[in-house]
């Protein structure tokens, strides 16, 4: 059993490994002197992320592993590794303040998982540098315009999400055939991730003109991909800065809101996560609503070949638009948004990729398509469309689908849309 006067005996590692060398260089930092356990905690997250990085991390598995508790000890009843998970999210912060300030390489254990992640960092020259530029370009204040308006995003979220329980406990927003519908898909006895579009991204992207990959949004080798796409130093260490900022947008803060009410209200367990901090296992094995464009949520990328209408994006002129890969009688080859005035979303329900949950993608050709898309999926009256539409009679569970979306936007929102096409999987 792992205790303060008995540690856990820890293997040579290969630290030739700079990941290795700087997961034990924080082990050995000042911050955890005085706390064992979080050591403990440290070096079996992490080495256990390095090894077997396809493995997903549980909570009972820290406490029978790392804290002695017995197999059959219930996670619910005992808060130990939660808390003790949330001392050491502060003390790899404190090191990284003190310490490591200087690293080049940087650590996290993201909220919701029990995963180390690794990331490039700036160092504090670099970091100064760019808070303090030398007669910085005009698309500088363009970048801090962004950042700024996506931090305002975030603040929006944490007062909505606040009022989460209180709202569910009050019974708002219970529907029948909503109810219903998100039982069906998420009732299944795994976890569930709604995943936020990462607003700073697409800034990324628009800078390196690339759409990125889900393989390179997981590495997170921004700055690799910066240095071989923008040629202007200063340019290049503003861009780097802003994408390491987590930031989200005010319509996904909304939607999260809306479908924490109606995962509260039927009892379903959801965490909101930034997509930067989800990881191919949780996407894998568990259930996950993907909100926002490939762009904004590399994730979505993993199910566009399964799926009929694709999302695509052409970066000279930049547009967003759904190509119709099987087009049926009366369907358009492609669907294409015509900005502040017409917007398409597509809405689909999908297996993981280990077969034995459920994905739920809403994705828009700009932010209020989206929107339409949470309604869609939240709407009473909808979701009674969605159900007449596929033909399916009271209690009849629902197959795995995709809908497209067309909304008519006044002043940049998305007051009616309409279903346009479907398919049934």
């Amino acid at each position: 059993m792992a205790s303060d006067l008995h540690p856990r005996p820890i293997a040579p590692l290969p630290l030739q490994d700079e990941r290795w060398a700087l997961l034990h260089r924080v082990a050995a930092s000042s911050a955890f002197q005085k706390s064992n356990r979080c050591r403990e905690l440290l070096l079996f997250v992490g080495e256990r992320s390095l090894r077997d990085p396809n493995h997903v991390i549980r909570e009972h598995e820290i406490g029978v592993s790392v804290f002695g508790r017995p197999v059959s000890y219930d996670t619910s009843q005992d808060t130990l590794v939660r808390v003790q998970i949330s001392q050491l999210r502060k003390k790899i912060q404190q090191y990284f303040a003190e310490e490591g300030k200087d690293e080049t390489l940087g650590l996290e254990l993201p909220k919701g998982s029990y995963s180390i992640v690794f990331h490039p960092r700036l160092a504090e020259a670099e970091q100064d540098a760019l808070d303090h530029p030398a007669r910085p370009p005009w698309r500088t204040y363009a970048l801090l315009g962004v950042t700024v308006a996506l931090a305002a995003a975030c603040l929006v979220l944490g007062l909505q999400n606040r009022e989460l329980s209180h709202r569910a406990q009050l019974g708002l927003g219970n529907k029948p055939l909503v109810d219903e519908f998100w039982k069906q898909m998420f009732q299944n006895g795994l976890h569930s991730y709604l995943v936020l579009a990462d607003g700073n991204l697409l800034v990324f992207e628009d800078q390196i003109k690339h759409q990125i990959s889900v393989q390179e949004y997981e590495s997170k080798a921004f700055e690799r991909m910066a240095t071989r796409a923008i040629e202007n130093e200063d340019l290049r260490r503003l861009t780097l800065n802003v994408v390491y900022r987590r930031f989200t947008g005010i319509a996904d803060a909304s939607l999260a809101t809306r479908m924490g009410l109606v995962g509260a209200s039927n009892g379903l367990s959801l965490d909101v996560v930034l997509a930067r901090d989800v990881s191919m296992p949780q996407v894998s094995t568990h259930n996950t609503i993907l909100l926002g464009s490939r762009r904004a949520n590399p994730w979505v990328g993993l199910f566009e070949e399964k799926l009929n209408f694709r999302t695509v994006f052409e970066e000279s002129p930049k547009v967003a638009y759904f190509q119709n890969v099987s087009p049926k009688a009366g369907e358009l080859a492609e669907y294409r948004g015509q900005w502040s005035t017409l917007s398409y979303c597509r809405v689909a329900y999908l297996p993981n990729p280990k077969g034995n949950g459920s994905v739920l993608l809403i994705s828009g050709t700009d932010v209020q398509a989206t929107e339409a898309g949470g309604e869609f999926v939240t709407n009473e009256i909808w979701v009674r469309t969605f159900r007449n539409a596929m033909g399916l009679q009271p209690g009849e569970p629902v197959p795995h689908f995709e809908f497209l979306l067309e909304g008519k936007m006044v002043v940049n929102t998305v007051p009616q849309f309409r279903v346009i096409a479907w398919r049934r999987h």
